[in-house]
């Protein structure tokens, strides 16, 4: 096991799949998804399974998945459990998620249990029911381990009996569903599962079907798309391994956390400082005739309705029940043609919303809306900066915004205003007639 970030920290234990060891988490150069969790303040365990990692394993000590459902992951939480009495989220990437959703439904105490993230997580994995591919993984010529580094699938060694074990868990569920009728028992745990549209190893369809199966009643299956705001379509491996992770899928896996977290309040989403000033910037003042509650709630969700543009949300914000929230990733296409894609940055009810640039021709991006009340009208203060490359002349941009704000946001957000407003009145009127 290996422990870092801050002692008595909300605990979160990552789990590698097969032929995999902490690398997966906690990068050789220096970073990896362990090391954006513990400078967000939660307390990180990576823990390998036996044999793995470059413990030998003990003579005549079966080294399989069955014996890290059964005994080892209930001595991981037992072990967690001296440190903090705030109970840990559990990762797993590939069967290593497997893994850990069959323990919460087992063989952990689910009262100890905050929340499952899945990554790239399936049971369904054709290579573990293809009759060529069994036969060969299940070869006695291989011995006790077999040998993934010789033949490139990845970084561990795998032992046979762990391979058995995946193979039979496997053909359990494709024969019976065996593994699925067990995890109805997790329907009181949060649970994301991470799903990769290039994934050939765990198809989309095989993560989805695994947590649907465990029931909960806060699931959300979130495919790493660039479709969804990602800024790659990744495979198997790239969620925790390709640089360009850090910039977004560790980001999201962390706010995830956070916003489920029982200390959540000692808990930072911490992003790389961008403090440089950009070169075009826009500031609007307006007053509007409607409370600062029901401002705070257009401007959230009929943003889109503000602009001359199509807009789409891409991605749903980091609480179900504010779906424009934080974290929501809206799409829209610059004059029909380039596809720009904003995110949620800042959601705080009821005076503050901030977003930015993920994508698209404008660099740098990033919009503030402030709101105070007056006497009687709620103010909003809307500042954009932003860069842009050589061929897009900043100054016609910045004269554009304006001319589309003015002519044509702002009006329709007073249109709006007043409808919400007119329509609290009537219902209030009715009210009182009751």
């Amino acid at each position: 096991m290996t422990r870092l970030g801050h002692s008595g920290g909300q605990p979160v234990v990552l789990i590698p799949g097969t032929f995999d060891n902490r690398r997966l988490y906690l990068w050789p150069d220096g970073g990896g998804l362990a090391a954006v969790l513990a400078q967000a303040g939660f307390e990180v365990w990576v823990v390998e399974r036996r044999g793995v990692g470059g413990v030998e394993p003990v003579a005549e000590v079966r080294t399989g998945w069955e014996e890290a459902l059964r005994h080892d992951l209930p001595a991981v939480q037992r072990l967690v459990a001296k440190t903090t009495a705030a109970p840990a989220f559990w990762v797993g990437h590939s069967f290593g998620g497997v893994l850990v959703a069959r323990a919460v439904a087992e063989t952990l105490d689910r009262d100890q249990v905050a929340g499952l993230i899945l990554v790239s997580a399936a049971v369904e994995v054709a290579l573990l029911t293809n009759p060529i591919v069994r036969t060969v993984l299940s070869s006695r010529r291989w011995g006790t381990v077999f040998p993934a580094r010789a033949l490139r699938l990845g970084p561990e060694d795998e032992s046979s009996a762990a391979l058995a074990d995946a193979i039979d868990w496997a053909g359990a569920e494709r024969r019976h569903s065996c593994i699925s009728a067990m995890l109805g028992a997790v329907a009181e745990v949060p649970i994301l599962a991470a799903t990769s549209p290039l994934d050939l190893i765990a198809p989309p369809g095989s993560c989805r079907r695994l947590a649907r199966a465990c029931g909960s009643r806060d699931l959300r299956v979130q495919s790493l798309s660039r479709r969804n705001g990602f800024a790659i379509n990744h495979t198997h491996a790239s969620p925790l391994l390709h640089p360009r992770a850090a910039e977004d899928v560790f980001p999201f896996l962390r706010d995830w956390l956070i916003t489920r977290s029982a200390t959540q309040n000692a808990l930072t989403a911490t992003e790389p400082a961008d403090t440089a000033p950009r070169r075009h910037r826009l500031e609007f003042t307006v007053d509007l005739d409607a409370d600062i509650d029901t401002v705070f709630d257009l401007l959230t969700d009929r943003w889109a309705d503000l602009w001359p543009v199509r807009q789409h949300r891409a991605r749903d914000g980091l609480v179900p029940a504010i779906p424009n929230g934080r974290g929501s990733v809206r799409a829209q296409r610059a004059l029909g043609i380039w596809p720009i894609r904003e995110q949620i940055t800042a959601h705080q009810r009821p005076h503050l919303i901030e977003y930015r640039t993920i994508s698209g021709p404008v660099r740098r991006h990033r919009g503030r809306l402030l709101l105070t009340t007056t006497s009687a009208t709620t103010r909003l203060d809307y500042r954009i900066e932003f860069d842009t490359p050589f061929w897009i002349p900043g100054a016609l941009l910045t004269a554009a915004l304006r001319h589309t704000w003015s002519r044509y946001s702002l009006p329709h957000l007073h249109t709006l205003c007043t409808q919400r407003s007119g329509f609290a009145a009537t219902l209030s009127r009715g009210q009182c007639r009751r």
